[in-house]
């Protein structure tokens, strides 16, 4: 049970231990009689003793004190506890002040400064009277409402309960002709579950031996790559011992390294595909100059045309006039590798005629969007084959004797880049 409180406020000493003697002496053994000599001492003081569970049932305060007058003070208080009863004490009050009490701060009573004792006693029991008539009533009335929603709940439950029979009577007999149509309709797709889960069976079984045929094919090729420059490196190898000429084993070294490069590419290659298929390859935006950018893949396409003899082909890099100082924001080494990627196979596999490529600016609905191309005349792709190309692992020439080598990785690895850039892969051929 929470212990009640008597608090009193008054700035002046005298009045505020008078107050509290004769409280304490009509009331001290049943209630707290506690004091303040301001109304922020007390707001504090009642804020402490409300977070200890004691009950403030009768507040008595002077109206004239300074910094916070009476009715300031009852005004916040009613607000942290509004059962609280509040008695004004003075002989200063004003009209305004009293009032002000009444409408905002549940003013119980006034009493004129100076007091009777038997008069400021009788004021107090009456206030603690009330309070505990009020208490009472808002028990009792809490009681009423719980029983009322007790019994409005146990009758929504019971008419729930009678409703949810009658719903199940219903749904049992609707259960009943929906398993019979079903049963029906059941019977009638019976034989097309049967052809189409065939279907599907034989689509797997295809797939499955076509995924045993194209592993089979990774493997065969796989290894012709991986033994060709590992044969060179061990053949070649063994040979620059004994009497070989200087002569003889710079060139064995030219051709060991070549294969070294090689073999690094192809291990790189598969490395870079598993780093993007296991999330693992990051994206690092950069400001690109195009202009830089596409000079420098130039120069490292003219060193690739004449490490493959082809410094006859023509070369031109096209970039519109208007843009000639364009910067974009973007992964430079993994823009690099896509252009690079086509490039290098555009050289591959044409033997003659000029390779065009560059970039032109689109523009859409207030929007410019770089478009990157790569133009050439060689070999090209049969129409039927264009999509198996970026299958990884697959060229169209999967044979041994086939005149140009790799894994058939490249343009998986540059098709992935670009869509790792939120960029869009057009293929032309």
């Amino acid at each position: 049970m929470k212990t009640g409180v008597i608090f009193c406020i008054d700035d002046e000493k005298i009045v505020l231990n008078s107050l509290k003697t004769e409280l304490k002496n009509a009331f001290g053994n049943n209630y707290i009689i506690e004091t303040a000599e301001s109304g922020i001492e007390a707001l504090e003081a009642i804020n402490n003793l409300l977070d200890l569970n004691y009950e403030i049932q009768v507040v008595i305060a002077d109206y004239a004190m300074p910094v916070m007058k009476g009715d300031e003070f009852l005004m916040q208080l009613h607000e942290k506890s509004p059962q609280t009863l509040n008695i004004l004490l003075t002989g200063q009050a004003t009209i305004e002040g009293v009032a002000n009490s009444i409408n905002n701060a549940g003013l119980y009573r006034f009493i004129s400064k100076p007091w009777h004792t038997n008069d400021l006693v009788l004021t107090v029991k009456e206030a603690l009277k009330s309070y505990q008539r009020d208490n009472q009533l808002k028990i009792k009335n809490k009681e009423l409402i719980e029983l009322s929603t007790s019994l409005e709940h146990k009758v929504k439950l019971r008419t729930q309960e009678l409703n949810n029979k009658n719903n199940l009577l219903l749904e049992k007999q609707h259960e009943i002709t929906t398993q019979n149509k079903e049963l029906e309709q059941y019977r009638n797709n019976l034989e097309k579950l049967v052809k189409e889960r065939t279907l599907e069976l034989s689509y797997a079984k295809d797939k499955a031996e076509e995924s045993d045929r194209l592993k089979s094919q990774f493997l065969s090729t796989m290894s012709h790559e991986l033994r060709t420059p590992l044969n060179a490196i061990i053949g070649l190898s063994d040979l620059i011992e004994g009497d070989s000429s200087m002569e003889d084993i710079l060139e064995y070294v030219q051709i060991i390294n070549k294969s070294g490069d090689h073999l690094l590419k192809l291990i790189n290659d598969l490395f870079k595909v598993s780093a993007i298929e296991t999330g693992k390859e990051k994206v690092i935006l950069k400001d690109v100059d195009l202009a830089v950018f596409l000079n420098k893949i130039n120069e490292s396409m003219q060193v690739y045309q004449k490490h493959l003899g082809k410094q006859h082909l023509g070369f031109n890099l096209s970039v519109p006039s208007d843009y000639e100082k364009l910067v974009i924001y973007t992964d430079e080494l993994k823009l690099k590798h896509i252009i690079e990627n086509i490039l290098k196979n555009a050289i591959k596999f044409s033997d003659n005629g000029t390779i065009d490529y560059g970039f032109n600016i689109c523009k859409e609905e207030n929007k410019s969007q770089i478009t990157f191309f790569v133009s050439d005349k060689g070999i090209g792709i049969d129409q039927s084959h264009q999509d198996l190309i970026f299958n990884g692992f697959t060229q169209v020439n999967g044979s041994f004797n086939r005149t140009h080598e790799g894994v058939g990785i490249g343009l998986t690895i540059a098709k992935k880049l670009v869509k790792l850039l939120n960029g869009t892969y057009m293929g032309r051929f």
